[in-house]
């Protein structure tokens, strides 16, 4: 029934790209896990379970999940300070840590960095689609930060040295799972988490799939230490796999296969910045391409946080610097599309040009174009408009949708009087609007007059409509209503009123389907960053306290519940709340911390 777990055996065929692209690492089986969560989904779609397979584990499924994904690596420092390892079955193995740029290691080409905690297990091939599989967890790898202050010989497990100990945290590994699968059923471009393996130390293995995870930093390595032939072949493996998974389709030969390959990168990064900044999440973006999928999607949810509104002042404190902040990750974004452009023309053109010289490259007017394009088909989703209602604004009010982004802009960027204050892993300077409340809120307000069209039309007094939507921890000095905010309040109705009467002269109908939509999209109840951090430390002080397949229930029911689209939206029934089951338990435990940081960080 299981077979194609069997198939995951370390074999990858980035292999093939270049024998200085990775390190291989021998393993053993890690004893004492169990399999914490298990996204049923994901298996089905990668073919790993039938397609009927109950969303239950068994004694077999939960076995062969262990022995492919519960691995420790056999690292320079065990090699040196043992003399024999015990037989397991797995002495034949060898499994990549693969090398890519990082910004945060001395050298700046990637000849020292790259996986310094995870290994590659393989892909999984199903008739239609090919997935890569790796694993966080399994062990501190030469490529880590700390392996260079150590001299090389990492112990797993040893904290001294800066992200070295090659451990996951199973805190870490649950929220990613659970935020990447929330992201994915809302149609953002991300990876996804298959499982989970819990240990008693509350360290774990999370297992990571996607159908491309080559990063842009896999690439820019060969292009950093300007080798021709290392970036043409891994250029030309990423863009197979993407014509392979149906995600791309390019001129089979020649040098124009490139630059096509160039303007459907600078059309999935445009949309990957735009949808992070309009769904207010903080992805840590850089130069080095590390924290990002090659294919433009969302990568390492260790440094991924949603926000409750436009937090663009945070910035996450490392070790020794600060992070980017919400508004940079466009221009980052940007950045490494035009380093594409640099690759793009040295795999041409055999010659490495300054990165100036793409300063004006056509890409990043693309890049721009879709930007903005796909910035206000985001918005206008947002206040509750249908695809074709969208579609219907851009073509014929562009205006009118102009008009209103400008407004809300406006309120989205005012912040709180008191200035920036330390939270607890950086710097922030928190907005007094969530805009989200006025989206969620106004129509409603309008629909109790029953308008017919837009004659009479309702507008909330500036006072109201800036408490509408006020943060609960903004006082009356950010609330003071001066001559200019006033305005913004009554011309944000007005552009409001006129993108509802552009869809249709008769606006009632209009309303109904936005204030529906938008209680949906712009729900109060919202996971934030602080709120899944809480609700994965309370769910797991609960874990060993009940039936297990609660546990995965309860998790599975949050999931639903977070997808905040209207047409598959599954809240948690009030009938869901009660008894004294873990199900239940855990589901109100999650409710209740959603409530309490709703509005946070």
């Amino acid at each position: 029934m299981y077979e194609k777990f069997f198939k995951i055996n370390g074999y990858h065929p980035w292999r093939e790209v270049s024998e200085d692209g990775y390190i291989d690492y021998p393993v053993r089986y890690r004893k004492g896990g169990r399999v914490l969560f298990f996204n049923f989904a994901l298996a089905r779609e990668m073919e790993l379970i039938a397609r009927k397979h109950p969303s239950h584990m068994n004694h077999q499924l939960e076995e062969i999940i262990l022995k492919t994904f519960a691995l420790r690596i056999l690292n320079e420092h065990d090699w040196i300070n043992k003399k024999t390892f015990p037989k397991d079955g797995l002495e034949d193995r060898l499994y990549m840590a693969t090398r890519y740029l990082q910004a945060q290691h001395k050298n700046k080409q990637g000849k020292t960095s790259g996986d310094g905690r995870g290994i590659w297990n393989g892909v999984v091939k199903t008739k239609t689609m090919t997935f890569d599989v790796t694993s966080r967890g399994t062990g501190a790898t030469i490529l880590c930060p700390g392996a260079q202050a150590a001299d090389g010989l990492l112990k797993t497990g040893d904290q001294q040295y800066g992200y070295a100990s090659g451990l996951a945290d199973l805190e870490e590994m649950l929220a990613s799972a659970i935020m990447s699968e929330i992201f994915y059923q809302r149609g953002l471009p991300t990876e996804r988490c298959l499982a989970v393996i819990d240990y008693k130390d509350k360290t774990a293995i999370g297992i990571r799939t996607a159908l491309n995870l080559i990063r842009p930093a896999h690439l820019f390595r060969y292009l950093k230490m300007e080798d021709h032939d290392g970036l043409e072949k891994s250029f030309d493996y990423f863009l197979r796999r993407q014509e392979t998974n149906g995600s791309l389709v390019l001129q089979r030969r020649g040098h124009k296969r490139y630059r096509q390959a160039l303007v459907y990168l600078a059309k999935v990064y445009a949309k990957l910045a735009a949808v992070m900044e309009d769904e207010y999440i903080f992805n840590w973006l850089s130069w080095d391409g590390d924290n990002m999928l090659a294919s433009g999607a969302i990568l390492d949810y260790g440094s991924i946080r949603q926000f409750a509104a436009k937090h663009d002042k945070y910035r996450y404190e490392d070790v020794d610097r600060f992070s980017t902040s919400l508004n940079e990750q466009r221009y980052w974004a940007r950045k490494i599309i035009q380093v594409f452009a640099q690759a793009v023309d040295f795999i041409v053109t055999g010659k490495k040009k300054n990165l100036k010289v793409f300063d004006d490259d056509p890409t990043l007017k693309l890049f721009d174009q879709y930007f903005l394009s796909t910035r206000q088909e985001r918005t206008l989703a947002r206040i509750g408009f249908t695809p074709q209602q969208i579609n219907k604004l851009t073509a014929r009010a562009p205006s009118k949708v102009n008009a209103f982004i400008t407004t809300l802009n406006y309120f989205e960027d005012v912040k709180t009087k008191q200035g920036k204050k330390v939270v607890a892993d950086g710097i922030d300077h928190p907005p007094v609007f969530l805009v989200r409340h006025i989206l969620r809120e106004l129509p409603k307000f309008i629909l109790k007059h029953k308008i017919m069209d837009d004659k009479n039309w309702p507008y909330l007094s500036p006072e109201q409509f800036c408490k509408t939507m006020a943060a609960s921890y903004v006082n009356h000095h950010d609330l003071q209503l001066t001559k200019i905010r006033g305005e913004k309040a009554e011309a944000f109705q007005r552009f409001y009123r006129d993108l509802i009467c552009a869809v249709s002269p008769k606006p009632w109908g209009t309303l109904k389907v936005v204030a529906q939509r938008s209680s949906v999209i712009n729900y109060p109840y919202r996971s934030t960053g602080d709120g899944l951090l809480w609700i994965v430390k309370e769910a797991i002080d609960l874990k060993d306290k009940g039936d297990i397949q609660h546990f995965q229930e309860a998790i599975d029911r949050f999931i639903e519940s977070q997808v905040l689209v209207p047409e598959k939206w599954k809240p948690i029934k009030p009938s869901e709340l009660k008894g004294d089951s873990t199900k239940a338990r855990l589901l109100n435990m999650i409710q209740r911390n959603l409530e309490l940081f709703n509005e946070n960080i």
